[in-house]
């Protein structure tokens, strides 16, 4: 079983580094925002640059470059691989 430590670290997830979706957690409009965006269990993207003054996420998922609010970021379960 995977530790606690490995999920959902941001700080720890670092630009060009590759994660892979676990969970997605939130309300619907934000899954199904996800979900049209290529996010699903099992998705792997990969972080982006993101100044910590915008408050976006970026990250790649299948060749698109996408921005996440960091709390709605906060609700996917990942792990790095």
């Amino acid at each position: 079983m995977q530790s606690d430590a490995n999920i959902k670290m941001m700080d720890r997830l670092q630009v060009d580094e590759r994660a892979i979706v676990i969970q997605l957690n939130g309300r619907p409009e934000l899954k199904q925002y996800l979900l049209i965006h290529g996010f699903t269990v099992g998705t792997v993207f990969v972080m982006n640059y993101s100044p910590t003054y915008s408050g976006l996420i970026n990250l790649t998922v299948g060749g698109k470059m996408i921005s996440l609010r960091n709390n709605d970021f906060q609700k996917m379960d990942w792990t790095r691989i």
